[in-house]
């Protein structure tokens, strides 16, 4: 389940002087964007937000907007189609990105859905449809705008890493029901936590030995940096013991597009080592080019938190780090990716076809404009006819009675394509 700190978002929103102010709020439970106006200014999304906490579990599905009084009291919910703010993106086509051979697709209604993890993250497995096996993957789209390019980096630069034990295995890429266009890819679910999650376990000097190898691996091998080493983004695989990295959304390739030297990964390796064995992570509550590395390198002692397990003397993690970070600093450096023998590299974003565009004064004159649209207004497309890919789903916490939903968001019907036993067969 999303965690409901993180449960809300606000993607823009129209404020006038003085009021009213409208905020338009993602729900990512239910992937739904809803108008919330009040009548005073608010220049922050925050009250907006607040107010629609109370409302969003009696609101219907129809619902695109919503009148709130100055206390958030609901004065009035419109379901008229010319206040819904929802926008559908750009997809680009299979052949645009050039996977590798062996990257499989799946379409998004083949996914079942077994959980929501967090914001354009979800748990899922492979239904009878998709000619798989009963696998559990985790599936990350967008379907805003603003998380497009992102998600295109971490894409194309997890699907051309070769097979590395450290790494958690790239798995398919997710198509579309409508064009068979690109919305997100799978990775293989590793069970048991990551290691910020399962602390109960003893955190192995060999799997500080395995992390090291592949930020080696990443950085001087193909050119990549990670940028966000971090104990949430480690797993354990249980069939063979070994540490596993994953999240490339911060990544980027060495001196490219997306790198940042304030999140070099030696650094991060330096504090995730402190923080796992410590339990102290106020070194890095601050800004990435605040943090220095040598305020826990400098530190005579790394005081082991007495509910860590370790399998050898905090001396001995230390002496290992600070031989990698020795060598990492005199070594051989890569200022840009093509300086590593196996560089990867990935096309840029394709950009749509252009098309036409009317923009209005507001005083009845229309302006056509030739240009790239990266997004459209889905109520101008439905008034079109124009068929559109829907991402809406029911909350969460309505789905009782073990009833499930597939990766679009449809309702799983009885026996569907789910296997013998349902839905969790």
């Amino acid at each position: 389940m999303i965690d409901e700190e993180w449960r809300y978002f606000a993607p823009g929103g129209a404020l006038m002087p003085g009021g009213p102010s409208t905020w338009y709020i993602l729900d990512w439970d239910q992937r739904r964007i809803i108008a919330v106006t009040t009548d005073e200014e608010q220049e922050s999304e925050d009250i907006a937000i607040g107010h629609l906490k109370k409302h969003i579990d009696v609101l219907e599905p129809d619902v695109y907007a919503i009148h709130l009084s100055q206390d958030g009291e609901l004065v009035s919910a419109s379901t008229n189609p010319q206040d819904d703010e929802t926008t559908c993106v750009y997809y680009p086509p299979l052949q645009a990105i050039l996977p590798p051979n062996h990257v499989k697709t799946v379409l998004r209604s083949d996914l079942l859905e077994l959980d929501r993890l967090s914001p354009n993250v979800d748990l899922v497995s492979y239904t009878p449809c998709a000619n798989a096996a009963d696998t559990k993957a985790v599936f990350k789209y967008y379907f805003l705008f603003q998380f497009l390019h992102k998600l295109w980096h971490e894409m194309n630069l997890w699907m051309r890493l070769p097979q590395h034990p450290n790494i958690v295995p790239f798995d398919r890429l997710v198509l579309d029901e409508l064009h068979g266009r690109v919305v997100g890819f799978t990775s293989l679910y590793i069970p048991g936590g990551t290691i910020s999650e399962n602390k109960s376990r003893t955190f192995k000097l060999e799997w500080l030995r395995q992390l090291v190898c592949v930020i080696d691996d990443l950085n001087l091998k193909y050119g990549i940096a990670h940028q966000d080493v971090a104990a949430r983004n480690l797993l354990v695989n249980p069939e063979t013991d070994a540490i596993m990295l994953f999240d490339f959304n911060y990544s980027g390739r060495i001196g490219g597009i997306g790198h940042a030297k304030d999140r070099d990964d030696v650094k991060g390796v330096i504090f995730t080592l402190y923080e796992i064995i410590t339990r102290d992570i106020h070194f890095r509550d601050i800004p990435y080019d605040q943090q220095n590395p040598a305020d826990v390198e400098g530190l005579e002692e790394w005081v082991q938190h007495p509910d860590v397990k370790l399998d050898h003397s905090v001396s001995e993690y230390r002496s290992l780090l600070n031989e990698w970070v020795r060598k990492r600093r005199e070594g051989k450096q890569v200022a840009i990716y093509t300086e590593a023998p196996e560089y990867i590299d990935w096309p840029d974003f394709p950009a749509p076809p252009a098309k036409e565009k009317i923009f209005s004064d507001g005083c009845g004159n229309s302006t056509i404009v030739q240009g790239i649209v990266m997004y459209d207004m889905r109520r101008d497309e439905r008034e079109k006819d124009v068929p559109v890919l829907s991402w809406e789903r029911p909350a969460q916490n309505k789905l009782g009675n073990g009833n499930r939903v597939f990766a679009n968001g449809q309702l799983v019907r009885s026996q569907e394509c789910t296997g013998s036993d349902g839905p969790m067969s």
